[in-house]
């Protein structure tokens, strides 16, 4: 996923997502494809919940 990233971005997995949606405010990015994986959803974290 590293690759897939921006500079000064940090991408999310679904797995973290799910771990951390409740208290920070994230962005549905798209589908990426993952080594090993295939087509993973990903999203941006923007910052925590106001």
């Amino acid at each position: 996923m590293e690759s897939h990233g921006l500079p000064g971005k940090i991408l999310v997995s679904p797995a973290m997502y799910e771990r951390i949606k409740d208290d920070f405010e994230l962005q549905y990015r798209g589908l990426i494809e993952v080594k090993g994986k295939g087509a993973m959803p990903t999203y941006w974290l923007l910052g925590a919940q106001p």
